[in-house]
């Protein structure tokens, strides 16, 4: 990584194509946005696709959202300023990621992106299988896209092997890429072999409103540490299941609130009960986004011990809420706050107890910022309409370019993955335009109706209901 980045001031674009241009008139877009993972799932993708689509709203442009259907939520939803969601009947295989066969989705899709008149396909998450095949249908149907890549992977297990092969093939004619973090499009033009001129680093955010300190929630009596994080092995939850005895063995007043549910649940349950910790450790589980400021302000320290993160949101919600920070010295993580609001230390029991025997001490001594202080700090080094304006500008760029003819893309494949890679992925780019045109002869897109536009204060139901009411007031 080199000299450490100071937080806050990451670039729109690598190649500085959006500074110092001339200023033009606002371009509207209709932007569909592509994950399996949104609302009522709760995670970092599924904040940032709902924020960062209220955002683009606000902003005149029209949003609509696809992924998959959860439980009963099936069909459309609308929520806060008529963003509407769609709850595709598509088969989740694993982790809430759905099955990837490439065709099951495209009449699907095809649908969607017709009748909402879209312009641009903005697919989010390597893990997200629909994001995938989102894009490689939006390209046979000559639409622009856009990919976000919120995650870290390796490149040596089997795991990461496959998955970065398809994201070569998803991203070798994507329009333009965004990453969260410097280290995350360092690993993603690795991952993928791609032009580090196509790759932007437009942070996270989080909503400061959301987000106030309160004091009042501690209490004085103890010190709390807050936890809250999937419990699964890459949010490091071994390393918390070794720090937690360690440390309650030394501070008798200290208690750790941990919220999140997940396979490693099991690991922190186990500690608990050896060491008979029921009455100082709390396991909250799975926690709804509107729960989480009332968790983290009964907290003075929050405390993350992941193994790989991009960006991670939840370090800043915890400095928002005026909690210090302990965490990993992973990823993006040290790009993230500015060194007087986070202790990083190495992803190692010791080295994080050293860490928060740092704090504790620095705690019980009162030299520490005020909750307030750290909040006011906190607030505007990240927001969601400034990612908004960041990611408007890719709009903007890719609006202006052309979308590969389909005889390029398929030369693109074969020269960007590999002889057989690239010439298997070709043959199911010639099958998935063959698909495309048979429907297109089954359902013509002059015969499919658009979709009435709900989006934003303007929308048309919105004017519809005005004239239906002055009507009323009329008679």
């Amino acid at each position: 990584m080199g000299q450490r980045r100071r937080a806050g001031t990451v670039n729109t674009s690598s190649s500085q194509r959006f500074s110092g241009a001339p200023a033009q008139a606002a371009r509207k877009h209709n932007i569909c946005m592509v994950s399996d993972f949104f609302y009522p799932n709760m995670g970092g993708v599924e904040s940032h696709i709902y924020h960062l689509s209220q955002c683009l709203i606000e902003k005149g442009h029209k949003v609509v959202i696809a992924t998959h259907a959860y439980g009963r939520r099936k069909g459309i939803r609308y929520l806060t300023n008529g963003l509407k969601v769609y709850y595709l009947p598509l088969q989740v295989m694993y982790n809430q990621s759905t099955a990837t066969t490439c065709f099951h989705s495209l009449p699907l899709l095809r649908c969607v992106f017709v009748r909402e008149r879209i312009t641009v396909v903005h697919a989010h998450s390597s893990f997200s299988a629909m994001a995938h095949d989102a894009l490689f249908h939006a390209k046979t149907m000559g639409l622009n896209t856009v990919f976000t890549d919120h995650s870290l992977f390796g490149f040596a297990d089997i795991s990461s092997v496959l998955t970065n092969k398809l994201l070569t093939v998803s991203l070798c004619d994507t329009n333009h890429i965004v990453c969260v973090s410097y280290t995350s499009k360092e690993n993603t033009v690795l991952r993928a072999t791609l032009n580090p001129e196509i790759v932007s680093v437009i942070p996270n955010a989080v909503d400061p409103t959301d987000f106030t300190p309160d004091p009042s929630q501690r209490q004085d009596d103890r010190i709390t540490i807050v936890v809250i994080s999937r419990l699964v092995y890459r949010k490091g939850i071994d390393l918390l299941g070794g720090i937690i005895p360690e440390l309650c063995l030394k501070h008798p007043d200290l208690h750790f609130l941990i919220g999140g549910e997940g396979p490693k649940r099991i690991v922190l349950e186990e500690v608990r009960e050896k060491y008979q910790l029921h009455d100082r450790v709390r396991l909250l589980g799975a926690l709804e986004h509107k729960d989480v400021r009332g968790v983290l302000v009964q907290g003075h320290i929050f405390l993350n011990t992941s193994l790989t993160e991009a960006f991670c949101m939840a370090i800043v919600e915890g400095a928002s809420c005026g909690l210090q920070v302990v965490s990993t010295r992973v990823g993006g993580i040290p790009e993230v706050l500015p060194e007087d609001l986070i202790t990083l230390c190495d992803p190692t029991v010791g080295s994080l107890c050293a860490g928060l025997e740092t704090v504790i001490a620095r705690q019980r001594s009162g030299f520490v910022p005020s909750p307030a202080s750290i909040h006011a700090h906190v607030r505007n080094l990240y927001t969601w309409r400034n990612v908004a304006e960041r990611t408007e500008k890719v709009y903007d760029q890719v609006a202006g370019e052309g979308v590969l003819p389909f005889n390029r893309r398929l030369q693109r494949l074969r020269a960007h993955c590999g002889p057989v890679a690239g010439s298997i992925f070709a043959f199911v780019a010639v099958l998935d335009f063959l698909f495309l045109l048979f429907l297109q002869w089954l359902v013509p897109d002059r015969v499919m109706d658009i979709a009435v536009d709900a989006t934003g204060p303007h929308g048309l139901w919105r004017q519809e209901t005005s004239h239906v009411e002055m009507k009323t007031e009329n008679v």
